[in-house]
């Protein structure tokens, strides 16, 4: 059985150049093109066909991990529907950037480094929220290690929780 299965029409076709967006019927193999109608379907990405019995293609999986993170909030409490839609916005665009929200509403921005958080940031207040300020908070890195070998020892050890 197939989830997240839509069977949606697609309202243009169009190829983007520069600032010019031109409709066109349909996009041969091998060209970019933009789809008119899909954003509200897919979250960050999707097989797009027109046959149903087609199977879907395997998401891609990236060799990094967010691990940087940044809490941020709207400096005027008038632009927070503006940074909600805004970091739904971020979150559609970049596959990368990881968005939660905590219980007790802080919004946190995880990024695969200080550099990609900064441009994710930008294009946040920039492009998303249309010049909207925003506070951030200093970047957290999380701190991860792993076992590569067996160990010789028995070791025990208590958890702080």
């Amino acid at each position: 059985k197939k989830t997240d299965l839509y069977v949606k029409n697609i309202q243009r076709t169009v190829i983007m150049m520069g600032n010019h967006v031109e409709a066109v019927p349909d996009i041969p193999a091998g060209n970019t093109a933009a789809l008119v109608g899909v954003d509200q379907y897919l979250i960050k990405s999707g097989t797009i066909t027109t046959h149903e019995g087609a199977h879907n293609l395997k998401q891609m999986k990236f060799s990094v991990s967010p691990v940087v993170r940044v809490a941020v909030e709207a400096k005027n409490a008038a632009d927070l529907p503006k940074l909600v839609e805004g970091l739904k916005r971020l979150a559609k665009s970049d596959p990368m950037v990881q968005i939660t929200s905590t219980e007790t509403g802080e919004q946190i921005i995880a990024g695969a480094g200080e550099l990609h958080l900064e441009i994710c940031l930008k294009d946040l207040q920039e492009d998303f929220m249309k010049g909207a300020p925003i506070r951030v908070s200093e970047p957290v890195v999380s701190y991860r290690e792993t076992v590569h070998e067996a160990s010789s020892q028995v070791c025990l050890s208590k958890s702080p929780n």
